[in-house]
């Protein structure tokens, strides 16, 4: 098959999240974190499953043999009670963990950067905690300065389940077909080569060193206590500490290695025990109200269950999200705090708490529309992403002409075409470039729907006279040739791709759709496969996936 790629234009830090996040998430969507994407189109009116979310998506196209053809549609353990851990105050965090605020600060991470009044406020109050677990709370408000007993079940103890996943599939592919010789020369970053601390973990997810940073994220956990071995035993949380855990499990979900997230996530339950909010550490933070938990984490927490073949248990846990935050803002709304108390903050801080809890709730109405997609109810999807657009007014084209392809994929081509008019005539308020090419990718996937190869290619190769480096016009333009029947120049297409810019373009959809040309153009295309893969070595990470060569 010839697929397409999601093209972002730059490494993504797995902390960072927007409406098409966490955790994001797909099997991507925990690391993707930026503005609603859309999904792909399909290149024949036959249905076929839609992908779980637009960041990611790529669905199956017109039939080749030997290959099936994809394009680019982006436009871009109990036991019994214990004396409670807070009834002294946890040990002081590490020195790696004081880097924390400075490494993510200018995140673009709307839910992980709070306003100032909610950050440090004496009337912060996030999402409020059950009626066990503030049971619990009033306790150790109450006894203060003496030991509160807690059931050992009410706590989370977290812990790493497996302490090293590093390697290079880059460099054992290289050791396998081009020698120790060749192999020597792939030099990475590695958990040991950057400062074990923050920066350095954020020096190797911007390098795409992600199983690096899985292991330094280990490390970094194993400082506070709740290493390899130290799951089911008491422990201290801190606001970094928790960070470091999304990190770490935002990283797993990113490298497609769901079990091993879940097992990690198990310990904390659903994200309500009476340890993960700051009244349980009056000493650490006086005054301080509510969970420390990110909110990315929560919808990571939820998102997870979809890739393990449970998106009903997704959608449930997403839903309870979606409940808290709707009550939240409708009290927010009436003038009062989070938790429905009476609150002192000024008219500012109010409209910066609401800010943010609407954008909230619209990431968590855009996470459940990509579940629905993934179950394949088509209605309530689409009901789900036009929900969104009352959050995210400014990225209305974008939803409809998401929504727009998803009738294309669905084969249904007079609803796509009216999806796509609506994007007209909403971009025809806008000013710039990205408005026209926005509308002519459009054009360009409803020909490609009608299997009308040669006008899509048109409209391509228009938005290309525009925007030389769109990859993906790039892309589709050199896949719409091959359907064409024109192989070669198709080829040539892909592989100046390559050469102009390797380290943009070289990207495993664009490597896939490449080295499947190859097999379709000789017998003789290993050599051309080993090619890229040494290209491939000395410009991407550990986390870069091989099976795009198809070499093994």
């Amino acid at each position: 098959m010839v697929k397409s790629p999601s093209f972002e234009g730059a490494s993504e830090a797995p902390g960072q999240d927007a409406p098409g996040g966490a955790a994001q998430p797909q099997p991507q969507h925990v690391l993707e974190t930026r503005p609603p994407a859309t999904p792909w189109p399909r290149t024949s009116s036959t249905p076929s499953r839609p992908p779980p979310s637009f960041p990611s998506a790529t669905p199956a196209g017109s039939r080749l043999p030997p290959a099936r053809l994809r394009v680019c549609a982006r436009d871009e353990a109990r036991t019994r009670g214990h004396r409670g851990p807070q009834a002294a105050a946890p040990p002081a965090s590490p020195e790696p963990f004081a880097h924390i605020q400075a490494v993510f600060a200018g995140s673009d991470d709307p839910f992980a950067t709070a306003p100032e009044h909610e950050r440090d406020g004496p009337e912060e109050r996030r999402l409020a905690p059950g009626e066990a677990t503030r049971g619990v709370l009033r306790a150790v408000a109450a006894q203060q300065r003496g030991a509160v007993f807690v059931d050992k079940e009410n706590l989370t103890m977290p812990g790493l389940r497996f302490d090293n996943i590093q390697g290079d599939a880059v460099k054992d592919l290289m050791l396998r077909f081009l020698g120790e010789k060749a192999a020597a020369k792939r030099q990475v970053l590695n958990a040991d080569s950057v400062e074990q601390s923050f920066v350095g973990l954020k020096q190797l997810i911007s390098c795409r060193n992600w199983r690096a940073a899985v292991d330094l994220c280990g490390r970094l956990l194993t400082a506070h206590g709740q290493g390899y071995g130290k799951s089911g035993l008491p422990t201290s949380h801190t606001t970094d500490s928790l960070q470091l855990w999304f990190v770490r499990l935002a990283l797993l979900v990113k490298l497609g290695l769901f079990q091993n997230a879940e097992m990690e996530f198990e310990p904390f339950g659903n994200l309500d025990q009476p340890d993960l909010y700051y009244e349980y550490y009056p000493h650490v933070y006086p005054g301080r109200r509510g969970s420390m938990v990110p909110f990315s984490m929560r919808i990571l927490h939820a998102e997870l269950q979809q890739y393990l073949g449970n998106p009903q248990e997704s959608l449930d846990r997403l839903h309870r999200v979606k409940t808290v935050c709707s009550k939240i803002l409708a009290n927010l709304e009436q003038g009062l705090a989070e938790d429905g108390a009476m609150s002192s903050v000024t008219q500012e801080g109010r409209q910066a708490s609401v800010r943010l809890w609407r954008s909230r709730l619209g990431r968590v109405m855009y996470s459940m529309a990509n579940c629905l997609l993934l179950m394949k109810d088509y209605v309530l999807a689409v009901e789900a992403y036009h929900a969104v657009i009352k959050y995210y007014p400014e990225q209305e084209p974008q939803l409809l002409s998401g929504i727009g392809r998803i009738s294309l994929q669905i084969g249904d081509i007079k609803t796509a075409e009216k999806y796509f008019q609506d994007v007209e005539k909403v971009t025809q308020k806008l000013d710039g470039l990205q408005g026209k090419i926005m509308v002519l990718m459009n054009r360009a996937f409803l020909h490609l729907g009608q299997n009308n190869f040669a006008e899509a290619h048109r409209f391509f190769t228009e938005i290309l006279r525009m925007d030389p480096t769109n990859a993906v016009a790039n892309n589709n333009a050199a896949v719409c040739l091959l359907y064409l029947g024109k192989l070669k120049d198709s080829l040539r297409q892909l592989e100046a791709m390559v050469q102009q810019d390797p380290r943009h373009y070289l990207h495993e959809s664009v490597l896939f759709n490449l080295t499947t040309m190859y097999e379709l153009e000789s017998s003789r295309s290993m050599q051309k496969k080993q090619a890229l893969l040494e290209a491939v070595a000395g410009k991407e990470g550990d986390s870069f996936n091989t099976q795009c060569l198809k070499l093994a």
